[in-house]
């Protein structure tokens, strides 16, 4: 079994590749090593061939999502390079296809990420970090998806932050009665994401090489969330 790498060792290979920003597979691989819950995820070098892609979507299991991993891309969705809802191997192909036509300007480093495909959520929420010139290491939280820059309804902290502070942030938005069972639909597990704002704050505050972290889309459900994107930038 293949051991699942620390946060410093996630760091170094970043550093020394003399990258700023964490790919979104580090990222998430990042936050599943202080046990936030993501998507099922496994990475393919492009450079492996269709065959290999086809084999990992099988043993990840449909339906899937499958995104083209290279630094040559800035906006995955609006360039095409995110599938969703894969649900078969002929599909699958198809997607993977179209990927590989997307222009990464030779990019060795191009990849194949290919993820579990997460249910849908009571809503989406975003939570983020950020290191302050004045106030040291922040933690941010609010309602997320799309709406996040319309909103703009979100809660701030400074790290460290304790499980009353937690609460105070999610009580706080404008946005809770969505998390709250608005107009009968099921209340969301703020026991799971009290713990995850808890976990991001500690990450921020015991590393502050991590500049910034931004968790967007987390999916919320009745018993668990799990974090379906991230973005994580250094400074060094």
């Amino acid at each position: 079994m293949k051991l699942m790498p620390t946060v410093d060792e996630i760091i170094s290979k970043a550093k020394k590749a003399n990258r700023k920003i964490l790919t979104e597979f580090e990222s998430k691989e990042l936050l599943e090593v202080i046990d936030i819950p993501i998507p099922k995820q496994v990475l393919v070098p492009a450079k492996e061939g269709e065959k290999a892609v086809l084999n990992a979507c099988k043993n990840t299991g449909f339906p899937i999502v499958m995104k083209l991993m290279s630094d040559k891309i800035v906006h995955k969705s609006d360039s095409g390079a995110v599938k969703l809802n894969i649900s078969d191997n002929e599909s699958a192909k198809q997607a993977y296809d179209e990927l590989m036509k997307i222009d990464c300007d030779n990019d060795p480093l191009k990849a194949i990420s290919i993820q579990e495909m997460a249910p849908k959520p009571i809503t989406e929420i975003i939570v983020g970090s950020l290191q302050d010139p004045q106030f040291g290491a922040t933690v941010m939280f609010g309602i997320g998806g799309v709406l996040v820059e319309i909103m703009k309804d979100v809660s701030f902290r400074i790290a460290p932050i304790s499980e009353f502070d937690a609460d105070e942030m999610i009580h706080e938005i404008k946005g809770f009665k969505i998390l709250d069972g608005y107009r009968g639909n099921d209340k969301a597990d703020l026991e799971s994401l009290k713990k995850l704002l808890i976990k991001i704050a500690d990450l921020a505050y015991k590393h502050e090489e991590i500049s910034e972290m931004d968790l967007n889309p987390i999916f919320i459900y009745k018993d668990g969330l799990k974090a379906v994107d991230a973005r994580i930038i250094l400074k060094f």
